[in-house]
């Protein structure tokens, strides 16, 4: 039996539109009621409102700025427009960003139209936060017919970050933390300025020194290589020693040697921040990064707590094992540190950076005094008087060098070269004063060596490690 008009089944035709050449082609067999039916129903979906979003795994001022460089390099311009409010609409924010060491940029926050984009679509900046990362995000609440030029930019932005990050490659000092101990709502960062920074200038004793290269210099300077050879890139280092031996120098050459190579460098002055640190580091481990922090053992001495256990976990962490990120941390008490931290696979290398020894001595004595050291000047007996002491010290014997020099020269002559005697004068009148301090500072209890302390924390780690394992 046949079906009325009404009873008939409506015939729905389903086609791909592709926009191509110059001709309005039909699929075979398709009428032209129906493709006007398509076309139709094509339009009121490209009409429909709709938002896409995504997250790019960079610090929220690195997002900024690239999205005002591709939209500067697409369009020209991009138009700011006021964001709605309780208050009324509120402009988008002008925000200064340091693209590098005393270089300033402004770039926009907040919404923007685009030349190509329907009536009423917008992008807009935010940020995200996820176990400590703080990372750009942008919302774009559009037509659906412009979902592919959206999608277009946001690739853009990407593909701009792999090459035009502003902190890849550089050296920074961060903040995620204010003074009270409460996390920022956006980390505040400052590019290290690694042009004045001189790697000559770190001169230790020779056995220190060759740690310290193969260690921690050696894996920044060399990613490459280390990948090569199947060389974890992921090193855990310990520069311990007392206050004023040159440890934060050490990392300071780091910071030199990193930008040189193309390596993120992150300094952080807190220890309570090591753990956000980390986290920030993952988004810049190509090639690798290396993060700093000083005085570690404020958070990794006496008894297991939470926040001790928690740098514990990262450094042993499974996430950060196949990581490209080289943790450098300081102490100036080594007997402080708890054993759990020395245990193998958290730190790779413990450096006690001890006091200059005779011949680091006179390397230190002529890189102070410079051009007023004649080169063939002996200066063996003055670093075996100084043996020992830190380098604030031996710099002073070198300002009291010149003062005993003008003594021994003629009123009204200019002191120009420094002689051996007049350093022995200051070696000795300083190696006085250091050993008084000494005798009135230093416990009356035997203390123990750091062979002895190294030893003891080992074997405790170790004894640790098979009683958990």
């Amino acid at each position: 039996m046949s079906k009325t008009l009404s009873e008939q089944q409506r015939v729905v035709d389903v086609a791909s539109i592709v926009r191509h050449g110059e001709q309005l082609t039909l699929p075979e067999g398709m009428t032209l009621e129906g493709a006007i039916d398509l076309l139709q129903r094509r339009q009121e979906y490209e009409e429909e409102d709709t938002v896409v979003s995504e997250k790019f795994d960079v610090l929220p001022y690195d997002g900024a700025n690239a999205l005002n460089e591709v939209l500067r390099q697409k369009y020209g311009w991009a138009q700011a427009i006021p964001t709605p409010g309780f208050f009324g609409d509120r402009p988008p924010t002008m925000i200064r960003v340091e693209v590098d060491a005393n270089v300033f940029k402004e770039v926009p926050w907040g919404r923007f139209s685009l030349p190509n984009l329907a009536r009423g679509g917008y992008i807009e900046t935010s940020t995200q936060q996820n176990n400590g990362r703080f990372s750009f995000a942008l919302v774009a609440r559009i037509k659906r017919k412009d979902e592919t030029d959206i999608r277009s930019l946001f690739k853009a932005v990407r593909t701009f970050l792999k090459t035009g990050s502003i902190y890849m490659g550089k050296a920074i000092k961060i903040r995620f933390r204010d003074e009270e101990g409460t996390i920022l709502p956006v980390p505040d960062p400052s590019f290290i300025d690694t042009a004045l920074i001189d790697p000559k200038g770190l001169i230790y004793a020779h056995d220190v020194m060759e740690a310290v290269e193969t260690n921690l210099f050696t894996p920044i300077t060399r990613v490459k290589d280390c990948i090569k050879n199947s060389i974890p890139v992921k090193r855990g280092i310990l520069l311990g020693g007392t206050y004023g031996t040159g440890k934060t120098l050490a990392a300071t050459v780091a910071a030199r040697l990193a930008v040189d190579a193309g390596v993120t460098y992150v300094y952080i002055p807190r220890a309570d921040e090591f753990s956000l640190a980390v986290e920030f580091a993952k988004q810049y481990q190509s090639p690798a990064c290396v993060v700093f922090c000083e005085d570690i053992d404020r958070v990794t001495s006496g008894e297991r707590d939470v926040e001790m256990d928690e740098i514990l976990n990262i450094l042993d962490g499974i996430d950060t094992k196949s990581s490209n990120i080289i943790t450098v941390l300081t102490t100036n008490d080594l007997m402080s540190i708890n054993a759990a931290m020395l245990r193998p696979g958290r730190l790779d290398a413990v450096i006690d950076v001890t006091p200059p020894d005779a011949a680091a001595v006179e390397k230190l004595i002529r890189l102070y005094g410079t051009t007023s050291i004649e080169p063939d000047t002996d200066l063996t007996k003055v670093g075996i008087l100084l043996a020992g002491t830190i380098p604030a010290v031996i710099a002073e014997v070198v300002k009291r060098a010149k003062l005993s020099q003008l003594r021994l020269q003629p009123a009204g002559q200019k002191v120009t070269s420094i002689s051996e005697q007049a350093f022995i004068e200051a070696a000795t009148t300083m190696r006085a004063q250091v050993e008084l301090i000494k005798k009135r500072s230093e416990p009356q209890d035997d203390t123990p060596t750091f062979d002895d302390m190294l030893r003891t924390a080992v074997k405790d780690a170790l004894v640790e490690y098979h009683e958990t394992a």
